[in-house]
């Protein structure tokens, strides 16, 4: 049988060092209070993915966020994001998982389909990605035969141009790519006003929303 493991890649949530963007606008406090909710959505759709878990997270302390407890955790090692980000897939195939489907942090809304969509579609495919609105993906799955580590190599980690790279790096080494529904994630307060609005209705994301009605209502945050 299959063996498939998420990995959830953040960073640990210490005051002044989340959500700097959002920070700037809306004050460390609300980034701070804002990521906590954010983690609170994702492990919530962790635990609803029905295969294993791994949170793996940049921090001084050495433990995960508490919204994580219970699951396997250990810290992202590297010089750069693709490294941290190889390393984890590496280390985790290293455990005899055959598949693995990593994301990040600023995706509280993310559906749960998504992860199943990659799942699904690892089954044919070497590698799977998930395209970002802003130019990145916000998910990438390998499997461990076809696993390289080019993939993360000599990418231009916070530009536009993300994807566009890593789908030439995968061609160049010869992997055949398919891209799930795209998703935006959360970086800006612009972002952040869109995420608010798409939520409205729907009852994803519930940590988060209730953090920025409660927002809204006690001090009176304006998006």
């Amino acid at each position: 049988m299959t063996k498939d493991a998420l990995i959830v890649f953040l960073r640990a949530p210490d005051h002044g060092r989340v959500k700097t963007r959002l920070a700037a606008r809306l004050g460390n406090d609300v980034a701070l209070g804002l990521y906590l909710a954010f983690l609170e959505d994702l492990a919530d759709l962790a635990r609803s993915f029905v295969e294993k878990t791994f949170v793996v997270y940049d921090g001084i302390e050495e433990n995960p966020p508490q919204a994580f407890a219970g699951m396997p955790f250990f810290k992202q090692r590297g010089a750069d994001m693709g490294e941290k980000m190889a390393n984890a897939l590496a280390d985790v195939f290293k455990m005899g998982f055959d598949r693995s489907v990593l994301i990040g942090s600023d995706l509280p809304d993310l559906p749960a389909n998504h992860l199943h969509q990659a799942l699904k579609k690892l089954a044919d495919a070497p590698l799977v990605l998930g395209p970002a609105t802003d130019g990145g993906y916000y998910l990438i799955g390998c499997r461990k035969e076809t696993f390289s580590r080019a993939l993360f190599s000599d990418i231009h980690w916070s530009g536009p141009t993300v994807l566009s790279e890593t789908l030439a790096r995968a061609y160049a080494v010869g992997l055949q790519t398919a891209l799930i529904d795209p998703w935006p994630d959360i970086d800006t307060v612009e972002d952040l006003k869109r995420f608010y609005l798409r939520n409205a209705q729907t009852g994803r994301a519930p940590h988060t929303m209730q953090f920025l009605k409660q927002q809204e209502a006690e001090h009176g945050l304006r998006l």
